[in-house]
Formats: structure tokens, C-alpha cells, sequence
């Protein structure tokens, strides 16, 4: 059997590339939260007024350089309360009268850190067990969707199973969800399928059946493949970004 490694900038989402010159917010302010706020879904734009309301350091390189969390290491130097506890409030200004485009808003964030933060941070690669998520052999069986993409997430009546409902959204969103639910692998979309979807997933997260399985439990796997998907274990080079310093930023 030969075995293939996969970069994972073929898979999932890609890590921004070096910082353009000139690619800042016009103006902004950093401010220490206040109050127990906590952000949710993934960073968007709608203006040039940039809004970022009780987010961590973590979160806040999650989003400037679009990452899932298995790819991104944090020092063992960094106080673990500076970047997974502070929360901070973000109020910036892109430049141009438009809405700019979310790509341009990502490299902005991260000039910020790079400058505001003081952060400093470097790409390596980490061979790891991944599932592949593509499309099974008997072809897709979901249906385009319509309005903003959201997603609903609850407990199945069954009170084993987690019942969650994406309205008009992209497959990846999906795989970031079946994270945590099978192994304790990262889930990459290869399915190839760029539109948005109307998809119901209904299974038990790992976390659930660590303590014990029930008759009632539903495979992610089994799952999935009700949408004509298909989960494919694999090994892969995922690509890091590794932080080596930050400090607390002097409020404005």
C-alpha cells in the first residue's frame, strides 16, 4: 500500500501569505474588555468599521491568519491567562469607502498583533492523523441553500445525540463542526464543492461516549454518509503557525 502525505494548503483553510506593505487598519483602538462577553462564529464584514467585542489573543490569530485550532502552537513562555483569558475590544478602520474584502481585513489583524502585540510568530509543518472529508461514490445528496448561512445547534430528543442544522452554509463549516466529535482528529474538507447547503447533522461527540457508549449513539461517519459524504482517515503535513511572543498591548 503506498502511502501519501498531503499539504494541507490543499485541504483546509489557507494560512494568509507574508504581510503586503501598507495592508493597515487606517485607525484603531484596543481595549481591555469589560464584562463576560465571549465571541462566536467566524469573523465577518459588512463596512469599513471593524467591530471585534471580547475577543482573546487566541481567538484573535485564529481569525487574522484562518485557522482551525490544530494549527496553530502556543509557547510554553506565554502566560497562558495573556493569550486565552484577556479579552480585548477592537474598533478599527479599514481603508476605502466599501465593504473590503475579508482577505485584505485578515492580513489588517495581523499587522495589528504584529505591531499592537507585539507578536511574533513562524510557520512550520507537523505531520498528524487527519479525516479527509469527501464526497462518498454514490454522489452528494444535499440541496443548495438560500439567505445568510447560519447554524443551529442543540441536543437531539434522543439526549445522547447533538442535532445541529446549517442553513445555507459551506461544507467547511460542517468539517469544523465534526471536529471533536471522532478521534480527536482534525476534519479537512476535501470534498471539492464550493457552494452553500442546507445540511442536518445529527451525532454523538466523542466527549459524550468517552465516558461510556449507548445503543442510542450516532458515528459521525454514519452520519455523514446520509449526505452522501464520506469521512477518510489519513496522514498529513498540516501547516502551523507557531507563536514565540506576545506582550499586553498599551490601550488607546
Amino acid at each position: 500500500m503506498v502511502k501519501l502525505t498531503l499539504a494541507i494548503a490543499l485541504l483546509s483553510p489557507l494560512i494568509a501569505k507574508p504581510d503586503p506593505p501598507g495592508a493597515t487598519f487606517e485607525v484603531a483602538s484596543v481595549r481591555q474588555h469589560q464584562g463576560t462577553v465571549f465571541r462566536s462564529g467566524p469573523l465577518t464584514v459588512s463596512d469599513p468599521l471593524i467591530r471585534l467585542e471580547g475577543y482573546t489573543v487566541y481567538g484573535l490569530i485564529m481569525d487574522a491568519w484562518n485557522l482551525w485550532d490544530f494549527q496553530l502552537k502556543i509557547s510554553r513562555d506565554i502566560p497562558a491567562d495573556d493569550i486565552y483569558n484577556k479579552m480585548y475590544d477592537i474598533l478599527a478602520r479599514a481603508p476605502g469607502a466599501g465593504t473590503p474584502k475579508i482577505e485584505d481585513v485578515r492580513i489588517m489583524l495581523q499587522n495589528l498583533l504584529l505591531d499592537r502585540f507585539k507578536l511574533k510568530v513562524h510557520h512550520e509543518t507537523q505531520e498528524m492523523q487527519v479525516y479527509l472529508l469527501q464526497v462518498g461514490k454514490n454522489g452528494l445528496k444535499l440541496k443548495p441553500g438560500s439567505g445568510p448561512c447560519s447554524v443551529h445547534t442543540g441536543l437531539a430528543s434522543d439526549g445522547r445525540n447533538d442535532d445541529e442544522t446549517f442553513s445555507n452554509c459551506p461544507i467547511e463549516r460542517l468539517a469544523d463542526r465534526l471536529r471533536g466529535k471522532i478521534d480527536g482528529r482534525p476534519i479537512l474538507d476535501k470534498t471539492g464543492l464550493t457552494g452553500n447547503y442546507d445540511m442536518r447533522l445529527i451525532a454523538a461527540p466523542e466527549a459524550r461516549t468517552r465516558s461510556g457508549s449507548d445503543p442510542l449513539d450516532i458515528d459521525p461517519r454514519t452520519a455523514v454518509r446520509d449526505m452522501g459524504l464520506t469521512l477518510v482517515p489519513q496522514k498529513a503535513s498540516v501547516d502551523m503557525i507557531a507563536v514565540d511572543h506576545l506582550e499586553r498591548p498599551t490601550e488607546n
